[in-house]
């Protein structure tokens, strides 16, 4: 009987690479980073500071062109590895789930999916002003 993988996780929506300067806290955590992948559930985080796997964090994310950052009320770290972690968005508002949405949008139609590091995307994603 064949025991399932728990090394890998099937996703069901796309991830995009970007680097976008970001904020994060929770009760015993807090620092700075870099949102590498982002999703329309979750992003990958490169911090300055170290996490917890399993515990809930505040995230900021600066958005090119808009004055104020998206913000997820909740999210959990799923993985660490160094500074480098995973988070899982809770539910989020409407406001905060269309802001994201957009940013997405703006990172299809850029062609950042396609898979390239994002230090070589010369698109920086604009958005309307909200």
């Amino acid at each position: 009987m064949n025991k399932p993988n728990k090394r890998f996780a099937l996703r069901t929506y796309s991830r995009f690479p970007m680097q976008i300067s970001m904020m994060y806290l929770g009760q015993d955590s807090s620092g700075q980073g870099i949102a590498q992948e982002l999703s329309r559930v979750g992003c990958r985080i490169l911090g300055k500071d170290p996490v917890v796997t399993g515990e809930t964090l505040s995230v900021r994310i600066a958005l090119p062109t808009f004055q104020n950052p998206l913000i997820i009320e909740q999210a959990t770290v799923k993985w660490v590895k160094g500074l480098e972690f995973g988070v899982a968005f809770g539910q989020l508002d409407d406001r905060q789930a269309d802001r994201l949405q957009r940013l997405l949008d703006v990172l299809i139609g850029s062609g950042s999916y396609s898979g390239r590091p994002a230090g070589s995307l010369n698109v920086k994603p604009r958005l309307p002003a909200a």
